[in-house]
């Protein structure tokens, strides 16, 4: 068994991958929607306010930030215990970082490509409107990592695979994602390992119930 977490620049395909990948693999996907579900029902502050003020100097912010992601944390190790899962955005991969069996992987694609992308997806036809917001979405994301994990995101250390969906197709990435998780789970899993993670049991019963509500859903689609 094994968790993936898949990072991605805004418009690079990366929920498009996990997409397919799930499909090849069989396993579950725990996007934002599934994320903040889960944290809403647990009891949340709301996470995107927080998410997207990552990097602001205002204190009141700040408190909430620092309180919002220690729980964001928590949530998504309890959602790698579940196991057979992948993880889209949110930083996934950083609490979660060392664990022998979860591979860390971040997509990517030239701007252009992001932007064309950002315009059909959300329907918007002034190409400086889409540029902008995925410039926003950037500095977003850039500011949340350096905020909170000392991390910066044009860093590839964290990740098993870096890669240019571009370039390489999305089937192709998927196909090898896949041929990975099978030898993974031929594998005793060195530690320390995701099943090993402490959560709360009722944080994890929570988890364990919408990521299985979701994969009922996706399958009957």
């Amino acid at each position: 068994m094994a968790v993936l977490t898949i990072s991605r620049d805004i418009g690079s395909g990366g929920l498009e991958l996990a997409r397919r990948t799930a499909e090849l693999t069989n396993y579950r996907i725990a996007d934002k929607t599934v994320i903040e579900h889960i944290m809403r029902e647990y009891g949340f502050v709301n996470f995107d306010k927080s998410y997207e003020s990552s990097g602001s100097f205002f204190s009141a912010e700040e408190e909430l930030t620092e309180r919002t992601l220690s729980f964001l944390d928590q949530v998504l190790r309890a959602i790698a215990k579940t196991d057979n899962c992948i993880i889209v955005g949110r930083g996934g991969f950083a609490p979660l970082t060392g664990f022998t069996d979860a591979i860390h992987v971040r997509v990517t694609a030239p701007f252009s490509v992001r932007v064309d992308r950002v315009m059909r997806e959300n329907d918007i036809s002034n190409r400086f409107d889409a540029e902008q917001l995925v410039n926003r979405k950037d500095k977003a994301r850039r500011g949340f990592l350096a905020r909170y994990y000392g991390m910066r995101w044009e860093d590839s250390s964290p990740f098993d695979l870096v890669v240019d969906a571009d370039t390489f197709g999305i089937e192709a990435i998927a196909q090898l994602l896949a041929d990975t998780v099978t030898r993974l789970q031929k594998k005793k899993p060195n530690p320390p390992s995701v099943r090993d993670i402490v959560v709360d049991p009722i944080l994890y019963e929570v988890a364990q119930k919408k990521l299985a509500e979701t994969f009922e859903t996706e399958k009957d689609l």
